[in-house]
């Protein structure tokens, strides 16, 4: 259950707040005085501070100052009946995640909360990153892992560690479920600013009518509904990271004013005439090909380019197969934790049928499947019918179905073709063709047991044919067997 704590000398409005959060779910405690607040956080860990600004004593602004002297991360609201511009700038530069004006409007309370809660969780929930192959802290409360230790993988830990304490904008790229705000989040908590917010945008989910304003806020009156001043994630994440989730989704006029923002470290206020200076470190993700986009005049070039200063591609689940038993492994131990299931472990028929399917949904598809496995499982062992997967029972019970082996042929290919070309650039089909046939033939027959009826059955060939390319290809039986004809 998440912690706040409301700090006011009014003791109605305490009681409305009390109540209020209190049936949201919520733990509330409560401080009378800045110096008693303080008292109790040297104690208690919480998830968020509700500050009045004018409070007799230790005032809000000052007992924000003190809380930050300590370094504690927590999100801090102020609440102010003194709603003027200068009140929310000095309390944002202080570090205030956001302020709300007495009388408060319930929705925008319920709005402002829910949004700190968020980024507290995202701030001090550690991303650790490292070979599957160690021993996980699957349970460790507050840390989540990005677990794998295919290859591509640990191109991935190595350019985490790499560009994580230097500030540069960092480009995440993959598919859906990939991953890629695991990765943000790593880069951020093994960075310099880990101290500073880390806030996220998710690009694809705001309407292009308030996506600048989300960005850059505005100054009352700046459009209708405007009645106060807002300020926007750039400003609210000074000296901090901000993270562009599906950048590809951003209009090109908002790309515009965030190149600027990179270029210059400042931007204007909607409706505003000042300049406002902040320091951000921004990571982006898509899921898009943003060199397509470019070339279709639907992304700008300079945009383009500057983020990509470091490119970080995260691989298909499909392509890291081998990492599944490890990823269950964790998955499992998580959900076991929280769900106070203790399971021992998956059953040899479960982990086949999971390691059969090709995961379209990637990391985030099978951390689904394992959830409900987890909630489904009645025992201490998760069997075969507790693993549910999208595709149903007829496409999942097969070795795999033909668009799977299509997909995997060309994901290898994508990453061959490339590497025998630097090799020979001559006779490239009929190099190729030969290569697979010959790695082909030589597989089927020895997973046939050197039988060539069935070998020749399973290629679809004569034994004529399998015998002539057997020839060809130097493919000889291991001397202490026999073929079987």
């Amino acid at each position: 259950m998440e912690k706040i704590l409301i700090v006011d000398d009014d003791e109605g409005l305490i009681h409305f707040l009390r109540r209020f959060f209190s049936k949201q779910g919520f733990e509330v405690s409560v401080c009378t005085d800045g110096r008693s607040a303080l008292e109790l956080l040297a104690l208690e860990a919480l998830d968020l501070i509700l500050l009045d600004y004018k409070m007799p004593g230790l005032s809000g602004l000052d007992t924000l100052r003190e809380i930050r002297q300590t370094q504690v991360k927590t999100p801090i609201i102020i609440m102010t009946a003194y709603g003027t511009t200068e009140t929310a700038i000095e309390a944002m530069k202080l570090g205030a995640y956001d302020y709300l004006l007495k009388p408060f409007d319930r929705e925008e309370l319920k709005r402002i909360v829910l949004d700190a809660l968020e980024v507290n969780r995202l701030m001090k929930e550690v991303v650790s990153f490292g070979s599957a192959k160690e021993k996980a802290p699957a349970t460790a409360k507050g840390t989540v892992k990005i677990v794998g230790s295919h290859k591509s993988m640990q191109e991935v830990y190595k350019l985490i560690g790499q560009v994580a304490e230097k500030d540069v904008t960092v480009l995440i790229t993959g598919e859906s479920g990939t991953g890629k705000e695991l990765v943000a989040r790593a880069i951020y908590h093994h960075s310099l600013r880990t101290q500073k917010p880390f806030l996220t945008v998710n690009c694809a989910a705001i309407p292009d009518t308030l996506f600048e304003s989300e960005l850059f806020g505005y100054e009352r009156g700046a459009f209708t509904g405007a009645e106060r001043t807002q300020l926007g994630k750039f400003e609210r994440c000074d000296g901090g990271t901000l993270f562009f989730d599906e950048i590809g989704d951003m209009s090109l006029s908002t790309q515009a004013k965030v190149l600027r923002m990179l270029q210059e470290g400042e931007f204007e206020r909607l409706g505003g005439k000042e300049t406002i200076k902040v320091d951000v470190r921004l990571l982006a993700a898509t899921n898009q090909n943003l060199e397509k986009a470019v070339e279709q005049g639907k992304f700008r070039e300079d945009l383009y380019w500057r983020l990509k200063i470091i490119s970080i591609p995260l691989p298909p689940l499909r392509k890291r197969l081998d990492d599944i038993p490890k990823l269950v492994e964790y998955f499992t131990g998580r959900f076991s934790e929280e769900y106070r299931k203790p399971i021992r472990y998956v059953a040899d028929p479960a982990m086949q049928r999971l390691q059969s399917y090709s995961w379209p949904g990637n990391v985030r598809e099978l951390e689904n499947c394992i959830r409900r496995a987890v909630l489904l499982c009645a025992g201490d062992v998760i069997q075969e019918e507790h693993v549910r997967l999208e595709g149903g029972k007829e496409e999942v019970g097969q070795a795999r179905n033909r668009e799977q082996i299509a997909q995997l042929v060309r994901d290898q290919l994508e990453d061959l073709i490339p590497q025998i070309l630097r090799l020979s650039r001559q006779k490239v089909h009929a190099n190729m063709i030969e290569l697979v046939e010959e790695v082909l033939i030589g597989r089927v027959l020895q997973e046939c047991g050197n039988n060539q009826v069935k070998t020749a059955q399973a290629l679809g060939i004569s034994r004529n044919t399998l015998r002539h390319r057997m020839k060809k290809y130097n493919l000889q039986v291991p001397p202490n067997e026999k073929p079987t004809l």
